[in-house]
């Protein structure tokens, strides 16, 4: 992000398909309020979920899924960003496909870079390490994270790609719960199964912003599975961080940030209360956000 901007003023557009973005949202928010590099910042977390009770894993296929995508990317310019965040992986994923991504008429930075780059160098540093992908059905077919690890380098072998349906949806509802606790011991256990050594040192990557919220769950069934050396990678922080480096720290003046989250589906108070209770400490601004959302149907139509 621009620090020079001659207008003082920043807009930025973060979306995800559902709330595990706002996790990645909160960060940048109270990097920008401690920075105040801007004197004005305007926020909108975009939730670009399709449909109530159906996300892009259950839409027919891949078309479907970049077709639907596009429409939400083309209605996102409607909030005059300066950038786009794509705080998502499986919208990651979808965007180089989609027509909005050829023509882009704003910056727009996805999060798998960040992962690629992490597991990268976890893999760079430990040559016996291996590394497990874990993230939603349409993120592991689309094998982004993977191919981009092999023309790296990475031996294929060393990479275990491991879907895990339907848990994006269950951690917004009670991130470390037992029906959580159950289905991320069932992912690391059917990975873990294609692992022959399990003295080694292994990773987990967690390839969805929804799963940070369920990082302790996710190490807690590692150390079960496994003899050596563990380690999570999770990409949300080194989003934020990125996108905050090089932004000045000015220690007078004050910086107004607006922030609103915006969905087309309706979410429950269950998830209201278990996400916003995360957020709080990190921004109070998000958490407030979040409970006062605005519920648009209209919001982007396909």
């Amino acid at each position: 992000m621009n620090a020079a901007d001659p207008k003082g003023s920043l807009s930025l557009v973060i979306t995800d398909s559902g709330l595990g973005g706002l996790s990645i949202c909160a960060d940048i928010v109270s990097g920008l309020q401690e920075r105040r590099a801007y004197r004005s910042v305007s926020v909108t977390y975009f939730n670009a979920w399709p449909e109530q009770g159906r996300g892009y894993n259950l839409l027919p296929g891949m078309a479907e899924r970049i077709r639907v995508f596009d429409r939400a990317l083309d209605a996102m310019l409607r909030f005059r960003p300066d950038r786009i965040l794509i705080a998502c992986n499986t919208l990651s994923a979808l965007y180089p496909e989609t027509a909005f991504g050829r023509k882009a008429p704003v910056p727009v930075t996805d999060i798998i870079g960040y992962g690629v780059e992490q597991i990268h160098a976890y893999l760079t540093k430990r040559a016996d390490g291996r590394v497990i992908l874990l993230g939603t059905p349409t993120t592991i077919e689309a094998g982004t994270h993977r191919s981009r690890l092999i023309e790296k380098g990475i031996d294929a072998g060393r990479i275990v790609c491991q879907p895990c349906d339907r848990l994006a949806g269950e951690i917004e509802k009670a991130p470390e719960g037992a029906t959580v606790r159950a289905m991320i011991e069932d992912c690391v256990g059917r990975a873990a199964g294609r692992l022959p050594d399990r003295r080694l040192p292994v990773a987990a990557a967690l390839c969805c912003t929804h799963y940070g919220y369920s990082r302790r769950l996710f190490e807690a069934a590692l150390r079960a599975r496994f003899g050596g050396p563990v380690a999570i990678l999770d990409p949300n922080r080194a989003m934020s961080e990125a996108l905050l480096a090089g932004l000045p720290r000015r220690s007078g003046g004050d910086v107004r940030v607006d922030l609103e989250v915006v969905s087309r589906i309706v979410w429950s108070e269950e998830k209201i209360g278990a996400i916003a209770r995360l957020l709080e400490a990190a921004s109070p601004l998000t958490a407030s956000a979040l409970r006062q959302y605005r519920h648009d149907p209209e919001l982007f139509t396909f």
